[in-house]
């Protein structure tokens, strides 16, 4: 038992911890005059609030993970013992997982003049949700009958997780709309295209079951319950023996495009002890700035794949014998499934068409305050918005309350986030700047060595001029004559 467990638990992990997964949260630089291309998707209006001209990120990427329904343990990261071990949780509570991911290509950003600014780039992005109802499990349990045994009073049981993944591009503008003595009032919107490149979902609802007393041992019997799972149909059609890319063209002819948006203002205050009217640079500094969006409102579409199927009510006599026969090591893929499924359950139909998944849509306010030159201190909070209809599959972002204490230039900077998210968890995390290169943990990896599996990190490497670049040219004058 312990060896299935443990490979069920590594695949828990690949599948929802580093799979290509919703993010663009490089939090400790969110609010920082110096987030340039790392802070369009947290606000679009922060175009407009970097001193320099423009700045590229190169290459991003961001991992952030928070779950009660594994752990990892036996893992060092220093080196020292390399060795990983995955275990699902034992005990008697609601399960939850939340994974986010993405990796920035080539996002650029570019003050067109001392109004506006536009930016573009391309993301691979993706997002995990799950969660069931209360149960309990004991890694002794080797049986569906025990399984239910131990359940008989959490009826009844339910259990769903949804997984988005895709690739986007985007172009973004920001403009100046007002720029008085004391205020600055920034606005921006962010237009993104996308392709799915992978979507699934699975849910199980209303299990319940009923108990029938035996001399020997008591036989626990399944008397209704709903199965809905699909994927996208993509993922059908990549074929090992074909070249690499006879299946790219397969994939991609499979994978549909989908939209959304971002919307954001700032609101500069600017310090009122160094106020020079029509100065270009007052705008950088500024004793507070608030900033308002609206992030990710859109979807990514994906077609059904063949094996998606719905599923209600259950077949006279499925007990947790009759399951265990049914749902064996025989079992090596989606189609052998569903052949024992369709054996247990009254109604059975395959999934057709095609799904929306929509993305994390949030409203995010962020308030900066400018302590000294170089010392501020961000608070910002994340407001989830559910999707516009209740047929829309949604994900959600992880996301509560972050306050971080930094001291930064341009070159160099230390971070020290401090978040509350979405399930109550509290993480300490941290970050350094060093020139092109930021690098941050979501939660410092301490503590125990069962908590690695919470928290994430960041990396980014984000090219920008130097400071005689931004310096002007002084202008050569000839003597009149």
């Amino acid at each position: 038992m312990k060896l299935i467990q443990k490979r069920i638990s590594i695949l828990v992990v690949l599948a929802f911890g580093l799979n290509p997964s919703f993010g663009q949260q490089y939090q400790a630089v969110h609010g920082s005059n110096f987030a340039g291309s790392l802070g369009i998707m947290n606000n679009p209006a922060s175009a407009l609030s970097s001193p320099l001209p423009w700045d590229i990120t190169l290459l991003g990427l961001q991992l952030k993970n928070s779950t009660n329904f594994f752990y990892i343990e036996k893992y060092d990261p220093s080196g020292k013992d390399p060795q990983l071990a995955a275990w699902i949780q034992n005990g008697e509570y609601k399960r939850r997982l939340n994974t986010q991911f993405n990796m920035n290509l080539l996002n650029t950003r570019i003050r067109t003049s001392n109004r506006s600014a536009i930016s573009f780039g391309m993301n691979v992005r993706s997002a995990s949700l799950g969660g069931s109802s209360t149960y309990n499990f004991i890694d002794t349990i080797l049986l569906p009958n025990t399984f239910l045994k131990v359940n008989m009073n959490n009826q009844p049981l339910d259990a769903f997780v949804r997984s988005s993944t895709w690739a986007e591009a985007y172009g973004s503008l920001a403009l100046n709309l007002a720029d008085k003595k004391h205020f600055i009032w920034n606005a921006g919107a962010t237009i993104k295209s996308n392709m799915g490149l992978a979507g699934i979902h699975a849910s199980i609802t209303n299990g319940q079951f009923k108990e029938y007393v035996r001399p020997v041992n008591n036989l626990y019997e399944v008397t209704t319950a709903e199965l809905n799972y699909g994927y996208s149909a993509n993922l059908d059609f990549w074929d090992p023996a074909a070249s690499t890319k006879s299946n790219l063209k397969r994939y991609r002819s499979q994978s549909i495009g989908g939209t959304s948006v971002d919307l954001g203002m700032e609101w500069i205050i600017k310090d009122q002890r160094n106020i020079e009217l029509f100065n270009n640079k007052s705008q950088y500094n500024y004793t507070w700035k608030f900033g308002l969006s609206m992030l990710d409102l859109g979807y990514a579409n994906y077609k059904y794949g063949l094996e998606s199927v719905k599923t209600s009510g259950v077949k006279p006599n499925i007990n947790g014998i009759a399951l265990a026969r049914k749902f064996d090591s025989t079992i090596t893929g989606l189609d052998v499934l569903n052949d024992s499924i369709q054996t247990a359950v009254g109604q059975f139909n395959t999934l057709a068409g095609e799904f929306r998944m929509s993305h994390p849509t949030r409203i995010v306010f962020n308030v900066d305050r400018q302590i000294t030159d170089l010392i501020y201190i961000n608070a910002e909070l994340s407001i989830p918005i559910q999707a516009r209809t209740g047929a829309n599959m949604q994900t959600q972002d992880l996301n509560l309350l972050t306050i971080t204490p930094r001291r930064e230039t341009q070159k160099y900077g230390v971070y020290l986030p401090l978040s509350m998210t979405r399930d109550g968890s509290f993480w300490i995390g941290a970050a350094v700047k060093a020139g092109p290169v930021l690098f941050g943990f979501h939660r410092v990896p301490i503590g125990t060595k069962t908590s690695y599996q919470n928290g994430g990190a960041y990396l980014a490497y984000t090219i920008s001029p130097s400071e005689k670049l931004r310096k002007p040219k002084a202008k050569i004058i000839e003597c009149p004559k």
